[in-house]
């Protein structure tokens, strides 16, 4: 890919961010045409990615990660096994039918963190599918949140519904 096109599509989509007031930043790494950080919903502390990778030079990827707060982390390992797996299958289940891509991250202690990545190829890209992208991951990880909220009981009516700030990065 020329860097002239990818420099287009980069300023493209960051002037679609900031209309939207969620551009943050842009990062540097040898390995992208291009990063660039943005927060949705605005102002709420959850970060994501749009990247221009340089291995596949006709798509953008969105890109987002939970982290499961170390509260969850104990109460997912002292789960019994059987429970716990049936728990992860659900997840993995519910989220299978959003157009989002998922890789759930784990290390011996168990699931650490959930990340999300929607391509979006050249042909496609416009504001309201960069958008759609976003929305939808935000959607996969409020999932994740409110299930764990629910299963682990921090969920009920008279908590607040909102995301806790821990399990963001």
């Amino acid at each position: 890919m020329p860097l002239k096109e990818a420099e287009e599509i980069r300023d493209k989509v960051k002037v679609w961010l900031n209309q939207e007031a969620l551009f943050k930043e842009e990062l540097e790494d040898e390995n992208l045409y291009f990063q660039l950080a943005a927060e949705y919903p605005p102002k709420s502390g959850r970060h994501l990615s749009i990247i221009q990778p340089k291995n596949h030079e006709d798509m953008l990827v969105v890109f987002s990660r939970i982290r499961l707060a170390d509260p969850h982390k104990a109460a997912l390992s002292s789960m019994p096994p059987k429970e716990k797996e049936r728990l992860i299958w659900q997840i993995r289940y519910d989220l299978l039918f959003h157009d989002t891509s998922f890789e759930m991250e784990s290390d011996e202690s168990g699931l650490q963190s959930i990340r999300f990545m929607r391509e979006i190829y050249y042909d496609g890209l416009t504001k309201n599918k960069l958008m759609e992208a976003i929305r939808e991951n935000f959607k996969c990880e409020l999932y994740i949140v409110w299930k764990f909220q629910e299963h682990f009981g921090e969920g009920q009516a008279n908590k607040a519904s909102g995301p806790p700030e821990p399990m963001y990065c």
